[in-house]
């Protein structure tokens, strides 16, 4: 039996609002429903949320709760994601990143595929994780992860390192 408790470090789980830390910097889950959860994302020290799904825009949800917001959709069709789509998603994350305190949620309807692999490239792309320790935190963290585009991830990425494995900006 899962407990009503706020999460606050890697692999805690909430029955308040559906969404797991992968560290203290980042987080993925579901939809965000209502006021409960956006009280439960700030009080895990959420600081910005990624929403990655198209069916919904929390925009509303968020209106002032001093959260830093962006709409990134994209359908979960099991098709390949845009590279547009990557970079947005981590341009956003990026910037979150370049101040201390920060800490991102990651998040779409039912934090299976979009979500979970936006989190995915975000351990990868800004925090310097290999594919399978990226892979292994995010379902410590979200068990029931699918990570449906963390392949689609990895094609982006090895287009932006080149064959040194460094960074090629993004435009």
């Amino acid at each position: 039996m899962v407990e009503s408790f706020v999460c606050v470090g890697p692999g805690a789980v909430t029955s308040v609002a559906d969404f797991g830390m992968i560290t203290a910097r980042l987080a993925t889950g579901a939809a965000i429903t209502g006021a409960a959860d956006v009280t439960a994302l700030v009080n895990a020290r959420v600081t910005h949320v990624l929403d990655c799904r198209a069916e919904f825009d929390d925009a509303q949800l968020l209106a002032g709760a001093g959260l830093t917001y962006l709409w990134d959709p994209t359908a979960d069709d099991g098709l390949p994601k845009p590279d547009t789509w990557w970079s947005t998603g981590l341009t956003f994350a990026t910037g979150a990143y370049s101040r201390l305190g920060t800490c991102v949620y990651a998040h779409c309807a039912a934090g299976i595929n979009r979500g979970p692999s936006m989190a995915y490239g975000v351990l990868r792309a800004c925090m310097g994780f290999p594919p399978d320790a990226a892979r292994q935190l995010v379902l410590a963290g979200r068990p029931q992860a699918g990570l449906a585009y963390a392949a689609d991830f990895d094609r982006f990425w090895a287009g932006r390192t080149g064959s040194a494995g460094r960074l090629i900006p993004m435009p």
